[in-house]
């Protein structure tokens, strides 16, 4: 059962440290590792059953089933910029992949390519309301609008702000991007609301973050001692029956 906490503790760190490493990145959703009662060895095996009331119910320790994404929303930090957008509230930019993959991202920091379109920092195009590709005219003033319209030369075009139906029907992919496993919803209109010259930050808590990398090392270590005392028991038990 220490190995299994030791493995446990290790994986929790290696969350840990991908989210302290990503303190500073743009719209950054930070996750948690989920963990459950691992059963013993035998009734994982088929060679005893669970609730016979034997030893083989004391339990196998825990191990780390899953990740859970926090989508709760970062600060807002001022930049200037006016292609630098953020959402107040729900709801996610929609992008496109070379694969022509519809992603999502709360990461707003945008800019031009060399073909006057939106694209995020990856050079993904930056899609409307439509789905389409959206651009500027980088010798002409524009306006983006509280509710996410990008005015320009007297017309208009609308972000593309979607939200799916649950949370848990998105994947993290890399590069702040989350693939939905279910269709996605335009987000409802009273619910648009984007401040242009303003990025989200990371979600993640840097001093929270570290007590909890604090408490898993230790966790970690307590479970490495353990170890070490059985092994060290072991030695000495083989010692004596050799002598004997």
């Amino acid at each position: 059962m220490s190995a299994e906490g030791a493995q446990v503790q290790q994986q929790r760190l290696e969350v840990i440290a991908n989210n302290l490493a990503n303190v500073n990145t743009v719209g950054f959703k930070p996750d948690e590792a989920c963990f459950q009662a691992r059963l013993s060895e035998a009734i994982q095996r088929g060679q005893a059953l669970f609730g016979d009331r034997s030893e083989n119910n004391v339990g196998g320790g825990v191990s780390m089933f899953d990740t859970t994404t926090d989508y709760s929303a970062g600060s807002l930090a001022t930049t200037g910029n006016p292609l630098d957008l953020a959402i107040v509230g729900d709801g996610f930019f929609t992008v496109q992949n070379e694969a022509g993959e519809v992603l999502l991202t709360r990461a707003g920091n945008f800019t031009l390519d060399s073909e006057d379109r939106l694209v995020t920092t990856e050079g993904m195009p930056v899609l409307d309301s439509a789905g389409g590709e959206i651009t500027l005219d980088p010798t002409l003033p524009y306006e983006i609008s509280p509710s996410g319209e990008l005015w320009q030369d007297g017309s208009s075009t609308e972000l593309g702000l979607a939200t799916p139906n649950s949370l848990g029907d998105l994947v993290k992919i890399g590069q702040n991007l989350f693939r939905p496993l279910a269709p996605i919803s335009e987000l409802d209109p009273d619910y648009r609301e984007v401040r242009t010259g303003v990025l989200e930050m990371s979600g993640t808590n840097s001093t929270r973050q570290m007590m909890t990398m604090i408490e898993t090392t230790r966790a970690f270590e307590a479970n490495v001692r353990v170890i070490q005392n059985h092994d060290t028991m072991s030695t000495n038990l083989i010692s004596r029956v050799l002598q004997g």
